[in-house]
């Protein structure tokens, strides 16, 4: 299977081995079979855990922003601090709202997905 792995053909590791040609090609499709599912797992367990992160670190922005909003929040910073505080959330709306964008022009754009 390692031989396999790393590149050598059924033939190349049937010989090496001395194992037919038949029993090295059910090993390929193993090997296919159980990496190609591995990949397929550790793909949708990133695209959890980033769908996690994106929607806790939204949240907490959302509680960053409501908390900032508050009058005597305001009240008590320097009008220095409130004037960056102000053009960054800004700044990070606007580029939140341009990825949203970017994302459904590209997904219109997208030929549809096959059918099963």
């Amino acid at each position: 299977m390692a031989a396999l792995l790393a590149g050598q053909s059924v033939n190349e590791v049937a010989t090496e081995y001395n194992i037919p040609d038949s029993t090295v090609s059910d090993l390929r499709k193993i090997v296919k079979q159980e990496f190609g599912d591995l990949r397929t797992k550790k793909g949708e367990k990133l695209e959890n855990l980033l769908f996690q992160y994106l929607n806790s670190n939204l949240a907490a922005l959302d509680s960053q922003a409501r908390v900032v909003s508050e009058r005597e929040y305001i009240i008590k910073q320097p009008a220095d601090c409130l004037a960056v505080l102000h053009g960054v959330m800004a700044d990070k709306s606007i580029r939140l709202l341009e990825a949203i964008e970017r994302a459904r022009v590209g997904a219109k754009q997208l030929p549809p997905a096959p059918e099963e």
